[in-house]
């Protein structure tokens, strides 16, 4: 009888334990990925892999990496930016960008802030995320995106140059 009442307590622990493992799993892995640099939630659509100062990032959109670079004159390569039409992870070489349309996945995650209480609101005259560069797999898409939503069509080395011109440390992947 002994031994069938520590069966199933060990039994009962074990469950206890794999429910335990099962919610935190659950909780660390569907939580949100956040920018490290704007504090921003990283957008599928927007984001990008990029190593500055030797350091690996994933960041809210390639806009905020160039910034980052700029800032801290610290060496920026983009190694791999999301297309916006799939959000799979591109060759940022053979990317097309469209830069400043009127779509700011970041911004609109991070609208101006209201302050509780108060009837002003804060607005934002500088934004790390802004304008806006989107990458995209396929030229056309980048043609069709910008007939429909503004912007200029661009190449990585377009976005390194203009990097490169703050940071004076740019380098190619």
């Amino acid at each position: 009888m002994r031994t069938r009442h520590n069966i199933i307590g060990i039994f009962a622990l074990v469950v206890a334990l794999a429910g335990l493992a099962g919610a935190w799993y659950l909780v660390s892995h569907r939580q949100a990925k956040v920018c490290p640099f704007s504090g921003r939630l990283i957008h599928a659509q927007a984001r990008a892999v990029v190593l500055i100062g030797g350091h690996k990032y994933e960041t809210c959109c390639v806009r905020c990496a160039i910034i980052e670079a700029r800032q801290t004159g610290k060496p920026l390569r983009i190694l791999k930016v999301a297309d916006f039409e799939t959000s799979k992870l591109i060759d940022p070489a053979s990317a097309w960008f469209v830069e400043s349309s009127e779509v700011n996945l970041c911004m609109r995650m991070s609208p101006e802030a209201e302050s509780p209480g108060r009837e002003s609101v804060y607005l934002r005259g500088f934004d790390r995320c802004s304008p806006s560069a989107f990458a995209f797999s396929d030229e056309r898409q980048a043609r069709a995106f910008i007939a429909q939503h503004g912007g200029a069509l661009k190449r990585l080395a377009d976005l390194e140059r203009e990097a490169a011109l703050a940071a004076g440390k740019v380098q190619k992947p």
